[in-house]
Order: structure tokens, then sequence, then C-alpha cells
């Protein structure tokens, strides 16, 4: 499973949160994708609650990870190793690990996102 970060407008007509057409053409370029765990460490880092889904203005989400990228100054997160638990009869579990660093790499790329998604005509980031 994994959790992405998406630019949304607002379409007041339908009631609903829609993906701007230009993030739409180009979904590499507006998003980010990390797994549930790594999910919950960055919105952590962020000074939120790992809540399934979420949705803030850009300018709010841009403040938070700007605070997490200064209070992450100098500072790496630590390195995961890979691990596996497997029981007889039941699912194996394998966690892939995370590379030193890896939260301030992928707060960095929040904030990029954050001013594409502004170009593309995002008012809101959300998550799920």
């Amino acid at each position: 499973m994994s959790v992405s970060f998406l630019p949304y407008v607002r379409d007041d007509v339908r009631d609903l949160w829609v993906i701007p057409s230009l993030a739409r053409d180009d979904g590499d370029g507006f998003e980010v994708s990390v797994s549930n765990g790594n999910a919950v460490e960055l919105l952590l880092a962020l000074g939120l609650s790992p809540k399934p889904d979420g949705i803030f203005t850009l300018d709010a989400f841009s403040g938070l990870v700007t605070a997490a990228l200064r209070r992450h100054l100098g500072q790496r997160s630590p390195e995961i190793a890979p691990a596996e638990h497997a029981e007889l009869g039941k699912m194996r579990m394998i966690h892939l690990g995370r590379s030193e660093g890896y939260i301030e790499r992928r707060l960095g790329d929040l904030a990029a996102l954050v001013q594409r998604r502004r170009l593309a005509g995002a008012t809101h980031i959300g998550w799920g």
C-alpha cells in the first residue's frame, strides 16, 4: 500500500475535490507517493498526526514543509535495514528498508512539488 500527496482544487458545482488538469496530464511531476510506513514518518516530521488522509491549503502545507526542513537542518533520518517477518501459515511481511536521509529528501520533494502545484492551478494539497 502507498500514500500519495496530490494537488487539488475545489469544484463547488459538483461539491468535490479534483486534481487540476495539468497535474492529471503529468501525474509523476505533481505527485509524491510513499509507503504507508514512510507516510507516517513524513506526516510526523511535518508535525501532523498520522491520519490516513487529509487536505490543507498550499500555503498552510508549504509552511509545515518549510518548518520541518528547518527542524531537520544538519540532521539525517537514520537508515532502516530491510526486514522480513514470516510465520508458517501466515502472510509474509517484508519491509524494504530506508536509506539514511530519506525523510529529508522526501520533505525536499514535497517543497518542490508545492511550487509546481501552484503553477498547475492547485489551491490545496491532500494525501490518502
